[in-house]
């Protein structure tokens, strides 16, 4: 347990304000311009299946207007904080601070409307996977666990802390408004189109981030239980078990990293910069 609570103290400097007159975390910045470069992927057409016929590189793609674009952004930073606020008649946090608001929508604007576009990685790979699952893991373990799971289990909680409460409250912060901005009504396409969300089509509860919650929510109260809703448990510290699921869901993003960029030999060896090599030698 010294090594998880050492490891909780190495990564405090990620999860505090930077400085009074810039009240953002350094995981804060990274997460908005993470999820900005996704949604740029999504709306340059990097996911999309190549036309018939066409070369490599084929048509430039319309994209969506920067507000679409921003509305699909709050939608997903926020969606589900605020569906729970207009549940139990509180106010969500966008209202009452607009800080993270304003911080998400300044580094989009910044990252695909000005000639930093340029700077961004033009498509997902290994390496890059790979580095990023470290502050994916960081972010969405504290989205499932701190900022979802510890406020149900105050007094002050205008929800009931139950079984069924502390399972699908993270649950719904993290995936429902996700799946509406990405893929329900493709808010990142130059056209809004009702389709099946992905998660509902064949094999899609088997995405990494939707079952992920299901995972690391129940794992976290195991390990810090017995509390309220939740009967049983190891005794553990908030913070050790919050670096414990940070822990785990990193070697889940690992994993997806690997097997949808990098589980080909040749994917390695051109990681590792010998593709070229091994290809003039046959």
């Amino acid at each position: 347990m010294t090594s998880l609570n050492s490891l909780h103290d190495a990564l405090s400097p990620l999860l505090s304000p930077v400085h009074p007159s810039f009240p953002f975390a350094p995981i804060d910045v990274v997460g908005a311009m993470r999820l900005s470069s996704v949604i740029n992927w999504i709306a340059t057409g990097v996911f999309d299946p190549q036309p018939v016929g066409k070369g490599k590189k084929g048509t430039k793609k319309d994209r969506a207007s920067i507000w679409q674009e921003l509305a699909g952004l709050m939608i997903v930073v926020f969606g589900g904080e605020t569906f729970l606020a207009m549940c139990t008649g509180s106010t969500p946090s966008w209202l009452v601070t607009p800080n993270i608001a304003v911080l998400f929508c300044a580094i989009h604007t910044l990252q695909t409307r000005t000639p930093l576009v340029h700077l961004l990685p033009t498509r997902p790979s290994l390496p890059l996977e790979l580095l990023l699952s470290i502050p994916d893991a960081i972010g969405r373990t504290l989205l499932l666990t701190r900022f979802s799971i510890l406020p149900l289990l105050r007094p002050s909680s205008t929800l009931p802390a139950t079984s069924i409460s502390l399972i699908l409250v993270p649950f719904i912060l993290a995936v429902p408004f996700a799946s509406i901005a990405f893929s329900t009504f493709n808010f990142f396409s130059p056209q809004l189109k009702l389709t099946t969300p992905v998660e509902l089509k064949s094999k899609g509860w088997m995405l990494v981030d939707t079952w992920c919650p299901l995972f690391i929510s129940p794992l976290f109260l195991t390990l810090i239980g017995p509390v309220q809703g939740w009967d049983y448990g190891l005794g553990w510290k908030e913070n050790e078990a919050v670096v414990f699921c940070m822990v785990v869901l990193w070697g889940c993003f690992t994993g997806r990293a690997i097997y949808n960029f990098g589980y080909r030999r040749e994917q390695w060896l051109e990681m590792l910069g010998v593709g070229g090599q091994k290809k003039k030698t046959e």
